[in-house]
């Protein structure tokens, strides 16, 4: 995986919830509401994931949401492609 992906995400979830990134890479499989975010969040996280990386529309799974490493994962499946 490009770590440019990680750190494009963490960088866009740390803005969002206004934490140093470091500290969301520590709370890795936090849940993403335990963290503080919501649906609004959420959606402004993936519109900045999806231009800084020039993705198409982030079309993820419940589970791809559920945390900050699952979102990686999913934002790195979408990227990878078919």
């Amino acid at each position: 995986m490009s770590q440019a992906i990680p750190d494009v995400v963490y960088a866009a979830l740390a803005a969002q919830l206004g934490i140093p990134a470091a500290d969301l890479v520590r709370r890795q499989d936090d849940g993403l509401d335990r963290l503080g975010l919501d649906s609004h969040g959420l959606m402004r996280v993936l519109l900045d994931v999806e231009r800084a990386l020039g993705l198409p529309s982030l079309d993820l799974d419940d589970a791809a949401l559920e945390s900050p490493a699952t979102l990686v994962a999913g934002v790195a499946a979408v990227a990878r492609g078919p």
